[in-house]
């Protein structure tokens, strides 16, 4: 058995748990991560890029539990793509500073009263007519046209910059490699990667998302349980679509559609679709849900040049820990268990505030650095390898 010591182990390499990586290595702590498919692989690419402030979730006219959470985050992250925040990424591509509202029709007194209140003002304003992109200068749009401070952020770049430095401590399992855990009395007290390698830790982090929920099994912490809102989401690939970031809303506390832009390595945009879109679109065959997002998208944009597109749907589960009536989470999570930690984001934008959580817990429990040396592992690539990052989501669905 070849024994690997750490003080922190982190499995799952997505948003939370690549930014707590990079965290605690830079304070000093051994901490290693794995990952049982490529980095970001999972949920992390397939959100949007949309570092939300909270605007979206207060389209009921109200400030929402989750609108005051997350409503420093924009902030953060901007701090950390300037190079002066708690992790580095300066490196990484900004698609849009900020995103675009409109609307279909006329908004009611009430929202246009709370969009230009004190407690929006410094997230959200309209937009002269003659301040419009091009895109909506068209004479069918009749709407209305807000900006939102907020920015959407190339992901696949995110994820490159959190993985750099400290490479060498992120592993990824090779296929159909096993885990399990050694331990008793819901204390761990190493990870068992195949029949080979014994990964002695202090503390665990369990940061993977859906895989969360074996990874609980595993343990026997029945306590925790998790849930999965799914979404399914809508790509259209073309050469004459505009680079576009918005919510288009409507008489709902939802957005009709976001749609973000990505470009292809063939050179050719993709308009990554979701919103309500996606969230009523789950029970339907990927032929349907093409056909529903292509009349929604002439009714929202009746102006957009849709000729020669190509279209792909893509389903994925929004892991989050159980909530009463199913309802979704206000907040990032952390459920600490002697020194098993269970933290989900919820959302992408919350990464910053969940690695606080879990920092915070470790300086209660008085965790110091452990002096730990990085392992060599060229003779273990049976059951372990450096960790590459998955291909994004378009590539994937546009060969």
């Amino acid at each position: 058995m070849y024994i690997i010591n750490t003080d922190i182990l982190i499995i799952g390499g997505g948003i939370a748990g690549l930014w707590l990586h990079n965290r605690l290595n830079q304070m000093g702590y051994h901490a290693m991560l794995v990952d049982k498919s490529g980095l970001g692989g999972g949920q992390t690419f397939s959100s949007q890029g949309i570092i939300h402030g909270g605007v979206k979730y207060t389209l009921s006219g109200l400030l929402s539990k989750s609108a005051t959470a997350i409503s420093d985050m924009p902030n953060r992250w901007r701090d950390c793509l300037q190079g002066n925040g708690e992790v580095n990424l300066s490196q990484a591509k900004i698609l849009s500073p900020h995103q675009l509202m409109w609307s279909t029709s006329q908004l009611s007194s009430k929202m246009t009263a709370f969009f230009s209140s004190k407690a929006l003002s410094s997230k959200i304003s309209p937009l002269e007519k003659n301040k419009w992109p091009d895109f909506f200068q068209d004479k069918k749009f009749q709407g209305k046209l807000y900006q939102l401070q907020e920015p959407v952020l190339d992901i696949p770049g995110v994820v490159a910059c959190l993985s750099q430095k400290w490479q060498q401590r992120i592993f990824q399992l090779t296929p159909n490699t096993d885990i399990n855990f050694n331990g008793q009395n819901k204390i761990s007290s190493s990870l068992l990667i195949g029949d080979k390698i014994n990964i002695k830790a202090k503390q665990y982090v369990l940061a993977a998302g859906e895989g969360n929920e074996q990874l609980l099994n595993t343990l026997g912490l029945s306590s925790t349980k998790m849930q999965r809102r799914p979404l399914h989401m809508v790509l259209v690939k073309g050469k004459n679509l505009p680079r576009l970031y918005a919510h288009c809303i409507g008489a709902s506390a939802r957005p009709i559609a976001t749609i973000t832009t990505h470009q292809h390595s063939d050179g050719e945009l993709v308009w990554y679709i979701g919103g309500n879109i996606a969230e009523q679109g789950v029970d339907i065959s990927r032929e349907d849900q093409i056909t529903h997002t292509q009349k929604v998208i002439t009714e929202i944009l009746p102006w957009a040049n849709l000729k020669n597109t190509s279209w792909a749907t893509h389903r994925v589960n929004r892991a989050e820990p159980l909530q009463k009536s199913f309802i979704k989470p206000d907040t990032a999570f952390l459920k600490s268990i002697n020194n098993i930690h269970i933290a989900w984001p919820t959302k992408l934008a919350l990464a910053p505030d969940l690695s606080d959580r879990i920092i915070s817990q470790f300086k209660k429990q008085n965790l110091a650095p452990g002096g730990h040396h990085d392992t060599d592992t060229t003779e273990l690539t049976d059951f372990i390898k450096p960790a590459t990052i998955a291909k994004p989501l378009w590539e994937r669905k546009f060969l």
